[in-house]
């Protein structure tokens, strides 16, 4: 009987720290580590479901926040703020002429991204002084000074290719 009671007593003890530690538990399979940085720019290595999912050229952590994404498919992927309507395209300013893709939103209109192709990435490792997105018809700007991009996005490629194991 003294036995039964001491294992019940684990039993519930036991079941205690699991409900206690479940939020924690969840909250690692979504995460961003910083791994280094390029210029003005903090590169994450981001885990989603418990698993690598990207590395992500960060700037300017918080409402405003640029991230320009390699995905462990070798996919690249820009991501804005998003905007209380859904915008229909995202148009990336690098270079002599825009490039337009198609936005998508995130449930809560907190982040908008595009996919984008090597002619995009390729335009955007030119750009000097500013990066230029327009969401619909909210402008972003971001400052980068004299930070080469190409760097930037050597960092961005390192990362994930690391993280794949290449």
């Amino acid at each position: 009987m003294i036995c039964s009671r001491k294992l019940k007593s684990v039993a519930i003890a036991a079941l205690a720290a699991g409900v206690m530690l479940a939020p924690l538990a969840a909250h690692a399979q979504n995460r961003s580590v910083t791994q280094g940085r390029s210029g003005p720019f903090a590169i994450d290595y981001v885990i989603e479901n418990g698993q690598f999912d990207r590395c992500a050229a960060t700037l300017s952590p918080g409402p405003n926040m640029l991230r320009i994404a390699y995905t462990r498919n070798l996919a690249y992927s820009i991501s804005v703020p998003g905007v209380p309507v859904p915008a229909r395209t995202i148009t990336f300013l690098f270079g002599p002429r825009p490039w337009v893709k198609a936005a998508a939103t995130d449930p809560k209109r907190t982040r908008a991204w595009a996919a984008v192709g090597a002619d995009t990435i390729e335009a955007l490792m030119k750009v000097k002084g500013k990066i230029a997105i327009d969401l619909g018809d909210k402008q972003y700007r971001w400052p980068i000074g004299r930070t080469d991009m190409m760097d930037v996005m050597v960092a961005l490629e390192n990362c994930t290719h690391k993280a794949l194991g290449h």
